[in-house]
This record gives C-alpha cells, structure tokens and sequence, in this order.
C-alpha cells in the first residue's frame, strides 16, 4: 500500500534533487524513477485559505520550495484549542485578584476574541466540504504540473551530469589491501575515521572531571561578582554548582551563570521565582502566572545583555515588579476584609495601582456616634518615590503615639504582607493609649490603685474589691474593630455591662461610681459564695410586715438576708459600709434576725429579735477550741477582711481570698446549735427531762440525752417499769449530708428474747429511731418529738407482748418448740420464722396510726421465692391477735393450720366457661372464704358450702356450711346442701378414731337429757384419763361482768377450775355437752334447733379440767390432753351405749364448741380465754382409709362436723386420679376428690332439672340420692358409685333384652361414668346425652359403637384414625353454636360433632379435625353437614371428608330399620387420609 504524504513532505522531497540535473537526456529517467503521490482534499488545507492549486512552473534554477504549503485540519483545530485553553488558565489565575468590573471587561473580551477565531474555523471547514469538482480539478492539474516539473528537473540534471562530472571521471585503483583483510580476517578494519567520528558519540566526561568543571565555574562567578558592582539588596547570594543564587525575601530569587571566563560573556539567567505570597486569599497558588515569568525572565536577560550594570537594572526590574504586586495583594485582602469581616469598620479612602493604597478605620460616624468632631484614623502603604529600592512605607494619620516601642515597630512593618496585621497592630497601639488614659482617671481617683494593662490583648484589669481574684477584676477591653470600650465581670448581667459600657464611652470619668456599685455588688457575691456549701438561700431584700418599724429597716441599703433553710424562722443579715480613706475595702457587720410566719403562704413575715454578732466571735471560738489546733507561736491576723495579705496584683483563679470565713463559721454555727436548740426547747416544753446540748466527738458533734421517757397509755406498769429498766440511754443526734436527719439511739440491755440473728448476741442492743425533717418543717420541731414518743408507744406495746411471750417459753410444747424459732427482735418488731424448716415467717409490730397491731407474713431461705400459706388467713390472725395479744397462742394457730391450708392453697380457683348452660358466663371453681384463724369456708361454683374448722393434734373438723351454725333445719342464703356430704367425709375418717363408732340408730334418735348424777359419774370416769399436770399459770383475766352462763354473742374469756355448775343450768345440758361421742362425727356437731338455751362451759359444770386447761386455744376442745381443753372422743365411758336411757348425745348439743356460746364455729374473733400452756402429746397421722359406713340420709346430717387428720385432708383436696377408672378411660382433667364428689352432685342436680325439661319420664325411687328415668327402650339409673362417692354411675336396663348385647349397655354406662358426668362437670354434655338417649334404638346403638371407639382405640387397630363423640361444640368446630352449646340435635335429622385425631407413631402434634356429621332418619343417609367454615380454615380436609361420605352413600345403599351411621364413620376412618404436611 502506498503511503499517504501531505503536501509539504512532497515539495521537501522534490528540493531534495539539487539544482544540477536539468539535461534532456536524464529527464525522461527521472521523471520514470519518480513514484507518483496520491492526495485526498481531506487531508490539505492551503494557507492561504483557499484550496491546494497548482503553481505556475518555475523558471529553471529556481527553489520550488516557494510554494505555498498545506496545513493538516485537525492541527489547525489542535492549535486553536490550545490557544483557547492557555487563555482560559491565564484569566483563571488573573482574575481572582481584580475588581469585578475589570473581571466582566475581561471575560467579555476573552469570549468576543474567541467567537470571531471559531467562527472563522467554521467558514473554512463550511468551504472546503462544498469546493465539489473544482476542488478536485485543481488537485489534478496542481499534480500534473508537479509531474511535469519533475520530470524537466530530472533530465536537466542528468545532462547536466553527463556534460561536467563525467567527462574527468576516472575509476580509482583497485583497493587491494582491504580486499585481503576482508578475504582473511573477515572485517574491514580500514574504514575512514571520519565515519566514527559522525556516527558514535564522545565519552562522557567523569565525575572528577565535572567537579573540577563546577569548581572552576564557582571562582569564575566568584571573581565576577567582586569585579562587578553589586546592589547591596541583592547581599544575599548562594555559589554553587557553577551558579550564583540571589534572594531578595518576600520580593524574588534568582538564578545566573556564565558560559565562560572571559568578562564580556554576559551573565546567564536560569531560573527566575517571585517570593512575593498571599497566604491568607491565595489558597496557596502562585500569584504570577508561569507565562508572565516567562515574560519577566525574557526581559530580565535582555537587560542582562544590554546594561552596562546588569545586576543593579535587574534588582530594579524585579524590586518595581514585586513592589506593584504587594500593593496589589494588600488590596485584595483589603477587599476580602471588606467583604468577609470588618465591614464597614475598614474602608479604602485611595488606591491607586502601583503607587499608594490608603485605609481608613475607627470612623465614629460609620459606627452610627455621628458626633460631627469625630476623628478618622488612616493607614496609608505607598512605594517611596524618591527611592525606589526601599520597601513599602507605612504612615498612620494621626501618627502613633509613643507608648511602646514594640507595638509602634509592629505597626510600622508590612513584611508579613498582611493588611489585617497591620490594622491589628495599628489599633493595638491605640487601643493601648486609650488604656493609658483611663488607668490615669483610675490614679486620680485612687493613689493606691492596682489597675495594670494586658499588652497581648488590651486590656486594663482593675481590682474592684481588695483583695481581688483575678475572676472579681474589672477587665476594660478595646474592640480592635470599632475602638470602643468594652467590659466584662463574671457574674454580671448583660444589661448592667451595657449600661457601663455606654457610660465609659460617652464620658471615662463615668467609670468611678460605677466601681462603686460593683464593690457593694461583690461584697454580696463573695458572702454568697462563702455559704454555698451551706444549706442557706440568699437575698437582697426580705418582705417583712414590720419592715418600716422594726430596727431591720434602719440598717444600711447594701445588706445580704441569709435564710437557713433547715430554720426557716432564722436569717443571718450582712451589713456592708465603705472604708474611709480606701475606696476598694468593705466593712462586715453581721446580725442574728428571727421572724416569725402567719397562716398562709401569702402572708410576709413578721420580724421579732434582731442581734448583731460580737465584732470578735471567731476569737471567742477559737480561744474555746483545744491548743492543739492552734500551735503556738502562730500568729493569725483578724480583721473584717476575708484574707490577711494584699497583693498588689489580683490573684489568679483557685486561691481562696474571696472567702469570708467569718460569715461562713457564724452561719455554719447557728445551722448546727439551732436544730438542737429548738429540740431542747420542745423538750422542755413537753416536760422530759434531759441533759441540755452536749458536745461529743473533740467537739465535732453534738447530741441531747433523755434523762426519761414519759410512761405510754395503754401499757400496764409492771411492763413500763421493765421497759425502763431495760433502757441504758437515750441520745439524740443529727446525722446526713443536708443535716434534716435526726437519729435517735436507744440502749438497751437485758433483752427478754434471744433471737437467731447475728447482730442481736451482745450483752446490749442499739435501736436507731430516724426522723425526717420535711423542708417546710423546722429541724427539730414539735413533730419529732411527738414522732419520737409514738414509736417509743410501739415499743412498749411490742415489749408486753414480748415479756409474756417470754415468760412462757420456759414451758413451751416440744412440738413448738421444733415448730418455730426467733428470728429477729430488734425492739419495734419481733419476726418469728416457723415450719419444718423454718421457711415461713411472721412480722408483728404496733402500728400507732391504727393503734392496733400489724402483722406481715413472708417466707425465707429456699422458700423466699414461695407464697405464704397463711396470707389467705392474714386479716383474721391479726384481728384475732389484736384482741388476744399473745404470741404462744398465735404459734398454736399458726401450726394447725399450716398442714390444712397447704392443702387448701391446692384447690383450683380460676374462673371457668361453659360450666352450666350460659356458656359465656365463668364460675370459679372453688373459692376460698376465711372466716376466721381457724375457720375456712370454701364455695364450691357458688353453689356448695365446705366450712373447715381447725383443730389441734392435727385434726379438721368438716361440715356443710350450706346449714346455719344455729340452727341446721335453716340454709344460708346462696348455697345449696350437699347431699351424701356425711357419707363421702366418713370415708376419709381415721382408722383409730373410728374404733367405736355408734350404732346408725344413733343418728336418729335424738337422746334424752341427763341428771346431774349422770353427769357426776361421767366426770368421775373422765378424770383418770387426764394427761400429766403441767404448772399452772395465772390465767387471763376474766371480762368485767360476766358470769358463769355467757351470752350467744360473746365467748368465755376464761375457764376457772373452781366454778361450781349453776342448778339452773343443768336440765339443758346432755352428754354431748362433754365432748363423750362414739363415732368420729360425734366430736364435732352443729346444734340441733332445740337447743339454743344458754350453755354453760366445762369449767361451769363442775368437770374439772385442772391442768389440761392450760393452754390458750381459740378452737373447740377434742381430748383431754389437747392444749384446747378439749376431751377425745375415744375417752368416753364404756357403759353409755349399752344404756337405752343414754343412747348418745343429741344433735342439739354434740359439744360445747359447736354451742352458740362457743366462738370457734360461728365467730370470727377466736375464744382469748385460756392459759398460754400447753400439752406436748401429739396424736398419729392415719395411714389407711378405712371402709365407707352408710349411715340413712338425713337433710341436716352433714352440718355435723366430720373430723378428719391432716393427711386426710391432704387427700381430700389434692388432685389426684379418679379411683376405680382405668387409667385409660378416665379424663385428662386431674381434680382433688373433694371437686369430683361436689361436681358429681352438681351433675346430679343439672340431671333432675335436665328430665324434667326433655322428652323423658321421671321414675319415683326411694333411694336416696338416686334418680330413674326412663325412655322408648330404656330404663336408666344414675347414682354416686357407692364404692367412692366420686363418681356418676348409670345403670341401664333395656325394655327389650333382645335388642341390646350387654357390652353395648356396658359400654353406654362407662362412657356416661367417664366422659359425660365427669370432669371438668359441665351441664351441656348432660343435656346432649341424654338427647342421645331418646334417640331410636337403632340411632342409639350406632353411637355407642362411636362411643365404644372412644373408650377402647386399641381394639381398632387397622383404623387410621381416633374417633371422640363431641357432646358440646368445640372451639374449632363449624361456627354454627357458640362454642359449649351441647352438640346433639335430634328432630326429624341428627346432627352431632366427632373429633377424629390421626394416628401417628412419629413423636409430633397429631392432625385432629372436626367432622359435623347429619342423618337423615327418613332417607338412613349419613352425610357432612354443610355448615360454612371460618375463612381462615382450611378447605382440603373437609371436601375429603364429604366426597368419602357421599362415596359410600352411593355404594351402600340404605336398608329399612338400619342405620348407616357407624357403618359411614368407620369407613371414614378407615379411607381418610390427608396429604403429607396437610393441616385441617
């Protein structure tokens, strides 16, 4: 491929030929030698701007090189660019720094320029795309022109060759030489040097060599400079490396040499630098463009060359340039400043570029104080004229004054090259004559003044108050900007400096009584801060009623009112006055003011007492203090100044001179003697004697001793006496950071209690009694005192509880004495820790706003995360020992009813749905209502009554609450008898106390009433049996008119042994009066109607109960040897059921304590009458449960109480699992016996009221207990298993034997036992069964094989479901019913609800469904009932289910008589699956 060449590269290679070969002969050759060249118009431009036409030829000789040559379009374009850009950079380094009109002007310019060359570029590209065929016919015709050219120059030359160079040619010898050295040595070693010489380079010199060069060029340069006359500015020059370096700071540094050593070669400039920088609006750029160096640099060398004194014309040069540019960057800066910060506090009077630029600042006109006479200070920078090598010069107007030579040489530099310096410093000089002249008011005032000026930062520091911090100094500044004055004092407010401010500037004198104020000012600041740490509150004024009256109103205006606000009715008054002959001192006086407040917040104080101080009180205190904390020898100087020495200038921040410790000791002394002042004086008026203020500690503290305490109301003497026996000392104290605690320490020793605690084992014991002082209550008010004297009241009462709980222990039962322990006495509360291991603990202490004792039960160590069991009985165990403060007998209850109410506690109390027919409506389960320590009522569905009476030696007495306690033929309102109560209670009866039951006629025959002969040899028979005596203590005294018979409301508070029965009173007594019963419901019985006569106590029927009574009991007596004066029912005389005139004690009057008169049944207040002693037998827990005894049914037979042991009761109310089931049939519902015998009953209940309403005959039965009813074909029996009592059982019988196989009537009876009135007893599943009950027999039958299903899924093995008959709707079920609404409905189709559950050995929640399933009895079609679904259920599992059903409706078709029901169900079992991961 040829190659392209422009046109210019072709005429070179045409010029290359030579003017000598123009001949005819070599033409023709040349021009055939010649390749032709091939041009593209898009590669030429002319010159000229026309297109590349061809020449005319050139006359023979002649250069063809004069023609016109062509230039590229992408370099004409490359060039223009460039241009384009330099401009560009050169405004962008230029313009910054010029006003913005010469920016506009240049910027305009710049883009005119710049459009005209484009657009020319544009009419030339326009051209040459459109020149078209003449464009081409001209590049042809210039071609073969050229052509022709070529070939006429070639022929030229070749004749011209053959005519003169060839005609002497001749042909040289033949080189031999070189021919044998190429033919041997194979090189040509005789090649002319010449050739090397042009071709391959010199070596280049060595290292040596160029140093010695450089060195020699260094003397050279060295010599030339001392034979040249040199500039002295330019002094500071640099030889080396051949070069001399001249640098000029902060104008330029240059760079010369020489190319030789003769003294005419001129000098050399290399490298040129302007030092000259902005560096504050430059951004760090360089200030000359690197062309306008170039520029420089071009002309600098040409002076170089020119001058006769090159290095003076350069300095010259460069030193004019720089200067101009200084001028120019300060006023840029200037305007920068203009713009940026000052404003207009700094304007520009003149510039003019190059020459001068004056400034003007502080104008007061321009600051708006346009006074007409205001002065303006100029600062004016200019070139010196008259010699131009100096620097710029600085001239101030008016001039600066000589105050500091240092600030005026400062004020007089502009090397930093920095206009605001310069200003800076210039009003620095002014400001600190402005300084000068105000400190020189300040002498004149005060010869001793200490004012002194700042030089770093004007400002004149002047002492208000001697001696002064350096935080208390007035510091007077001059604002740089606007040279006024401005002040600042820590403390002050802002308006009050402006005010100063305005004051000082209009007129300086002014200063002088505002100094004034600010010393009284700081006076108030320095006490102010003296008392900070103290509990004070200061102020300047004080709104009193007798103001103007008062000696406090003629005190001087400058005064400080300082409230203690531990003693709101005392202030401390600071009185300040000037010091003659020292205007910067204060004098203190120092005053004690007491007021006193009116009712209301509104109301001012009324001043009463005002004292003023000794002048010498802190050498009064000081003389007191001990000499070790004054050595001796020191000297202390004592004047009304807070510090002793008076430095001359003010101290600097942490040195403590501003503290007035006169006034911080007087006021830390009346906040630390008031509070007890005021005490001693409430003391006094409440007439208790004391010791008086004493000082403890070295004299650090103080402290007021009781010499006694006044007696308590409501505490007998003996124990008051104890009480103070017992106290050692009684001290109070104040203690806490803001002093408002009192502490009042009492000493005791010979504490009645030994407790277990650690901190209760010293010989004394230490109580601590706090009293908070309210902040609107003065320290040491009449309410501490009357504080105080209530818990010493709470003390006592505790103390008499204590005493005689003290007393007693020597003679507590063993069994207490295992059952609980001291924990804590510390004086205001005893806490007693109790259980078999010490886990519960009861708190008892007064409570004096109740007046009553307040008792807390809680739990400790590894129960302290467990309730309480006796919190369901907390009220009526303090009701009861309000009344009977006596702790051995509080322990006594505390230990029988721990067992029972554990069991209690057990019993489920959450309210429960669908329990009756109102589904919605919850019943709880059981509650538990206390009717007093002993007594606990449980409401069975608030339909039942249980009332458990506890008892000691471990035993319960049960009956049913449903019967009045006075009279058992009349039902409490709300409840319901228990029918069968007796009986199913008997079976939970101990063995042992069951040994001697009475006959069943004893039950019915009430027995006669006895003589006192009778009576006589009854107690003749009980006394042989009485436990061992124990040593009688004095009992409780007996209430203020009462008498041996005691009233129904009321119980005996005491049982004398030596109270003879009354005549009158023994016709109504039986022998169950004596507790002497047969069987185990015969200890306990309620009174029968008849016997509401007066019933006198034990003691009063002459049975001697000696030592048995002796322990305080408020329950009913069981045995003789029970700490509750009771007799066992196994003591009672072995001849009484043989005798047909004694048959057994009455229901009337089984015992004493279920008589009116006895409070243990009927009161919630327990009998407070016995002695505190008690036996220590115990009686055995039973270990078997022996076999139930029927006894008849009668209406108030349970409302005989039933006694039965703790263990008994344990399993009577502890869920457990329903006896005589299969593990597997029973329910998953765990319940206690007790709720399986009440809900059986309810059962019962819900059953009659069920047959009445329903479509089935009642059958009269006289049984008891059971209820018959019958249907078409069957007849059924529902009663309580007789084995148990816990259960419903039915017995059925069919009308037709022949249509019914004794395990389907089995199966029947064990789903009714187990799934119908069983847990949880609801009364919808009755209502649903015995519908299902009524159906027809063939129905009935089908369902009973569901049911059979249900009870036994094992027996269906190969079925891959489990079936459960729903007999109420459950939640998940079709929202047709709400949820427990019994699920049969039978008219002339059966709907009913199954549950089945898929089978699953995987250990996962098993997939149950709810199927409604409808039968048609019409048409024997069993089918899913189509009862909208929820909308978030899924579908999949019931369309499964009603495509299985309707499949084998149409395979089996139904026959007359049959029923398709369970037949459908088991296939339904049988082919339903679901997919894998599928959910109903």
């Amino acid at each position: 491929m040829r190659s392209r060449q422009p046109f210019s590269l072709a005429l070179q290679n045409t010029s290359d030929a030579g003017p000598h070969a123009w001949g005819c002969e070599g033409g023709a050759a040349a021009a055939a030698a010649m390749a032709p060249v091939q041009l593209e118009s898009s590669q030429l431009v002319p010159a000229g701007g026309g297109p590349a036409s061809a020449p005319a030829p050139p006359a023979p000789g002649a250069v063809t090189a004069a023609a016109s040559p062509g230039y590229r379009l992408s370099t004409l374009i490359d060039f223009l660019l460039h241009r384009t850009y330099a401009e560009l950079t050169v405004l962008a380094d230029l313009l910054p720094r010029k006003t913005d009109m010469e920016r506009k002007i240049e910027i305009v310019q710049f883009a005119s320029r710049t459009r005209q060359l484009f657009v020319r570029l544009l009419a030339l590209v326009k051209w040459a795309n459109n020149a078209g065929k003449v464009e081409k016919c001209a590049m042809i015709s210039s071609f073969l022109d050229q052509q022709a050219i070529l070939f006429v120059d070639t022929a030229d030359r070749l004749a011209s060759l053959a005519r003169d160079a060839l005609v002497h040619a001749r042909l040289p010898s033949f080189a031999i030489p070189y021919a044998i050295d190429v033919l041997t040595t194979g090189s040509y070693p005789r090649l002319p040097t010449c050739i090397r010489d042009k071709i391959i380079p010199p070596d280049p010199i060595t290292k040596s060599e160029k140093q010695t060069t450089l060195h020699q060029l260094n003397q050279i340069l060295r010599h030339r400079l001392v034979t040249t006359d040199l500039p002295p500015q330019l002094a500071n020059l640099t030889v080396a490396n051949g070069r001399v370096k001249f640098r000029v700071e902060g104008e330029f540094e240059a760079t010369l040499t020489v190319m030789g050593d003769d003294p005419d070669i001129p000098w050399r400039l290399l490298k040129l630098e302007i030092l000259v920088e902005d560096k504050e609006t430059g951004d760090g750029r360089a200030l000359v463009h690197s062309m306008q160096i170039n520029f420089i640099h071009q002309l600098v060398q040409s002076r170089l060359f020119a001058d006769e004194k090159p290095l003076q014309d350069m300095y010259n040069c460069l030193h004019s340039f720089c200067l101009a540019l200084q001028l120019e960057v300060l006023h840029s800066q200037t305007l920068m400043l203009i713009r940026e910060r000052w404003g207009d506090l700094v304007q520009v009077e003149r510039y003019h570029a190059g020459k001068c630029l004056s400034l003007s600042v502080w104008n007061q006109q321009v600051l708006g104080r346009k006074t007409g006479t205001a002065s303006v200070h100029k600062v004016t920078i200019k070139i010196d004229e008259t010699d131009v090598s100096k620097p710029l010069q600085i001239s101030h107007e008016p001039p600066l004054p000589a105050c500091d030579s240092k600030l005026m040489e400062r004020a007089m530099k502009i090397d930093h090259l920095s206009i605001e310096k310069l200003l800076i410093d210039s009003v620095h000089a002014r400001s600190h004559q402005k300084l000068q002249e105000l400190k020189a008011i300040l002498k004149s005032y005060n010869i001793n003044d200490n004012s002194f000026i700042e030089t770093a930062l004007p400002t004149l520091v002047i002492p208000i108050l001697e001696p002064c911090g350096r935080s208390e100094c007035l510091h007077v500044f001059v604002d740089l900007h606007s040279g006024m004055f401005q002040l600042m004092l820590y403390g002050v407010d802002q308006l009050t400096l402006d005010d100063i401010e305005k004051s000082v500037n209009d007129d300086m004198r002014r200063i002088i009584p505002w100094l004034q104020q600010l010393k009284f000012w700081l006076g108030q600041q320095r006490c102010k801060q003296s008392i900070k740490h103290l509990p004070t509150v200061s102020n300047e004024t004080l709104q009193l009623a007798n103001y103007a009256s008062h000696p406090v109103g003629s005190l001087s205006k400058h005064k400080l009112f300082i409230k203690l606000t531990r003693l709101p009715q005392y202030y401390i008054v600071v009185e300040m006055f000037d010091v003659p002959g020292n205007p910067t001192e204060l004098e203190y006086k120092y005053y004690f003011l007491s007021v006193s407040y009116a009712e209301g917040d509104d109301n001012p104080a009324t001043a009463l007492l005002l004292q003023q101080f000794k002048p010498n009180i802190e050498e009064l205190v000081l003389d007191t203090k001990s000499g070790k904390q004054m050595k001796s020898g020191v000297k202390r100087k004592l004047s009304g100044d807070p510090c002793s020495v008076e430095p001359k200038k003010p101290k600097r921040s942490g040195e403590m001179c501003a503290f007035n410790k006169v006034l911080a000791h007087i006021v830390a002394m009346c906040d630390t003697n008031m509070p007890f002042i005021g005490l001693r004086m409430e003391l006094s008026n409440m007439d208790i004697p004391h010791q008086g203020v004493q000082v403890e500690g070295d004299g650090f503290s103080h402290a007021i001793r009781l010499l006694k305490i006044p007696p308590c109301k409501g505490v007998n003497e003996e124990t008051q006496k104890a009480l103070d026996r017992s106290l050692l000392d009684c001290t109070f104290r104040l203690q806490g950071r803001n002093n408002r605690t009192w502490v009042a320490e009492l000493v005791f020793a010979n504490c009645p209690l030994n407790s277990t605690s650690s901190r209760e084992q010293g010989p004394t014991r230490h109580v601590y009694l706090t009293y908070e002082n309210q902040l609107s209550e003065p320290v040491g008010g009449r309410k501490v005192v009357e504080t105080f004297l209530n818990d010493w009241n709470s003390i006592a009462r505790l103390y008499e509880c204590v005493l005689e709980f003290a007393r007693s222990l020597p003679d507590i039962p063993n069994h207490l004495n295992l059952f609980s322990e001291v924990r804590i006495y510390n004086y205001r509360k005893l806490i007693l820790c109790y259980g078999t291991t010490k886990g519960s603990s009861i708190s008892i202490q007064w409570n004096f706003i109740l007046q009553k004792f307040h008792i807390s039960l809680g739990t400790v160590g590894p129960n302290s995360g467990c309730s309480n069991c006796h919190n369901t009985i907390l009220h009526q165990l303090q009701e009861m020992f309000n009344k009977t403060p006596n702790v051995m007998q509080l322990l006594q209850v505390l230990f029988d009813t721990q067992a029972p109410l554990n069991a209690i506690n057990k019993l489920p109390t959450v309210p429960m749905l669908g329990l009756t027919q109102r589904t919605n409506t919850a019943y709880q389960c059981f509650s538990i209502l206390p009717q007093s320590p002993t007594h606990i009522r449980l409401a069975f569905r608030n339909m039942y009554c249980i009332d458990i009476y506890c008892r000691s030696r471990g035993v319960v007495a049960i009956r049913d609450g449903a019967y009045s306690l006075f009279d058992n033929s009349k039902i409490v309102e709300g409840f319901y008898p228990a029918p069968g109560l007796k009986t199913f209670l008997n079976m939970f009866v101990d063995s042992n106390q069951d040994a001697r039951r009475r006959s069943v006629n004893e039950d019915d025959n009430p027995p006669s009433p006895i003589g006192g002969d009778m009576m006589d040899s009854l107690i003749s028979q009980l006394q042989p049996q009485q436990p061992l005596q124990q040593p009688q203590q004095q009992p409780f005294a007996k209430q203020a008119g009462a008498s041996g018979a005691y009233p129904l409301t009321s119980p005996p508070t005491s049982y004398h042994n030596t109270v003879t029965p009354s005549p009158s009173m023994m016709h109504t007594q039986s022998p169950g009066n004596l507790h002497a019963a047969s069987s185990p419901s015969g200890a306990l019985r309620a009174p029968s109607p008849a016997s509401f006569g007066p019933t006198p106590s034990p003691s009063s029927l002459g049975i001697t109960m000696g030592q048995t009574a002796n322990f305080a009991s408020p329950h009913g007596t069981i045995d003789p040897s029970s700490p509750y004066t009771m007799m066992s029912p196994s003591q009672r005389a072995g001849n009484w059921p043989g005798s047909p005139q004694v048959s057994g004690p009455s229901p009337a009057a089984r015992m004493p304590g279920m008589s009116p008169a006895n409070p243990s049944l009927h009161s919630p207040v327990p009998d407070a009458s016995h002695s505190p002693r008690a036996g220590t037998s115990s009686q055995a827990m039973p270990t078997s449960m022996p076999p139930p005894r029927k006894l008849p049914q009668r209406s108030w037979a349970a409302s005989i109480p039933t006694i039965l042991t703790h263990s008994a009761l344990n399993i009577l109310l502890l869920p457990s699992p329903t006896p005589g089931l299969v593990p597997g049939l029973a329910g998953s519902y765990l319940c206690s016996p007790l709720e399986r015998f009440l809900g059986s009953v309810i059962m019962r209940r819900h059953l009659q009221r069920i047959i009445q309403q329903e479509t089935l005959q009642l059958i009269n039965s006289n049984e008891p207990g059971v209820i018959m009813f019958k249907t078409e074909a069957l007849k059924c029996r529902v009663a309580l298993n007789p084995k148990t009592n816990q259960t419903l059982q039915l017995k059925v019988t069919p009308e037709n034997t022949g249509q019914w196989k004794s395990e389907e009537l089995q199966v029947l009876e064990k789903f009714f036992e187990t799934r119908v009135a069983g847990p949880p007893f609801k009364a919808n599943t009755l209502i649903a069964f015995t519908k299902l009950l009524g159906a027809p027999t063939h129905i009935l039958r089908d369902c009973v094989h569901i049911m059979k299903l249900e009870l036994f899924p094992d027996q269906a093995s190969q079925l891959k479901w489990n079936v459960q008959f729903c007999l109420t709707i459950p939640p998940s079920a079709p929202p047709i019913a709400p949820p427990g609404t019994p699920a049969v409905v039978l008219k002339s189709k059966m709907l009913f609800f199954l549950q089945l559950t898929q089978k699953t050995t995987v250990p996962q929640e098993a997939v149950s469904i709810i199927v409604p399933i409808i039968y048609d009895m019409a048409s024997g079609t069993t089918q899913q009932a189509d009862i909208p679904r929820q909308q978030n259920s899924s579908v999949a599992a019931p369309m499964m289910v009603s495509n299985i059903l309707k499949r084998f409706a149409e395979l089996n078709s139904p026959r007359a008589g049959e029923c398709t029901i369970f037949a459908a169900v088991r296939d339904l079992m049988v082919n339903l699956t679901l997919p894998p991961g599928g959910r109903p």
